[in-house]
């Protein structure tokens, strides 16, 4: 008999997506299982990005089915293989159980950063304004920014700024965590800032799906490696030993341009 810990905290089956004639996602499946960090990366226009908000419902896929931890994201899926949108508070519902930070940083700028975290716990989960302020000091000392709970976003770096909203995500307590290239906004010099609080929570234990071009942190953090090409999901395995031996050209090919670019 299967147990909740047996069940995977994201799958995805064979999921389709286009945006008219284009077609992003090809019928893409994986499954990441709790506590599990995942590192996707692949070239532009791959269908990375797009894959990241279709498991947060911010972009509604065509086919196939996701669920999170056994529960259908967005569509269930019937016997006879049609499909059934859910309500809108069952999608709601299960929106906020996956938190997710983007490239930009998304703060409201007439909102201080007490705000911008405790708005939608208070709002959406109807958590007590004192509760949700004494989460917010909490996940701001987490993230290195205690004492920045009564400034507003424009007073903050960039990597300040990307840490808080980080800190808004997980204020919502999700189940996982979706990171949508959230350093290359950044200046150089302010990326580690941000890669260090995720690390932080991969080693606590937070199941990851990231999308980055950070190999070194790809490789030091991440439990496992995903290439996507065209919408489908090319290689995956052990980090280390896909970026040193890659067994596709297409991933071969991707590697030797992305370093060449750096260097």
């Amino acid at each position: 008999m299967s147990t909740s810990a047996d069940i995977p905290m994201v799958r995805v089956k064979d999921v389709y997506k286009s945006f008219g004639d284009l077609r992003v996602l090809d019928g893409i499946s994986f499954d990441v299982t709790r506590g599990e960090v995942l590192a996707i990366i692949g070239p532009s226009g791959s269908g990375k990005s797009t894959m990241l908000r279709c498991l947060n419902f911010l972009e509604e896929h065509d086919a196939g089915e996701i669920l999170i931890e056994g529960e259908p994201l967005g569509y269930r899926v019937r016997a006879d293989g049609s499909r059934v949108r859910e309500p809108e508070a069952e999608i709601a519902r299960m929106r906020s159980n996956v938190g997710m930070v983007f490239q930009s940083f998304n703060l409201f700028p007439h909102r201080s950063v007490r705000e911008n975290i405790t708005m939608a716990p208070v709002s959406v989960k109807h958590v007590d304004k004192a509760e949700a302020n004494a989460r917010a000091e909490v996940l701001l000392e987490k993230v290195g920014l205690a004492d920045k709970i009564d400034e507003y976003p424009s007073r903050l770096s960039g990597g300040q700024q990307q840490r808080v909203a980080i800190a808004r995500a997980l204020a919502m307590e999700p189940k996982v965590m979706l990171f949508d290239e959230v350093t290359s906004a950044l200046d150089p010099e302010l990326v580690a800032e941000v890669l260090t609080v995720m690390q932080q929570l991969a080693e606590e234990g937070m199941t990851m799906v990231i999308v980055t071009h950070e190999m070194q942190f790809a490789h030091d953090v991440s439990d496992r490696l995903m290439f996507i090409d065209g919408g489908k999901v090319i290689e995956e395995g052990n980090p280390a030993k896909l970026l040193a031996k890659p067994k596709s050209p297409r991933l071969k090919e991707f590697l030797h341009r992305f370093r060449a670019s750096f260097n």
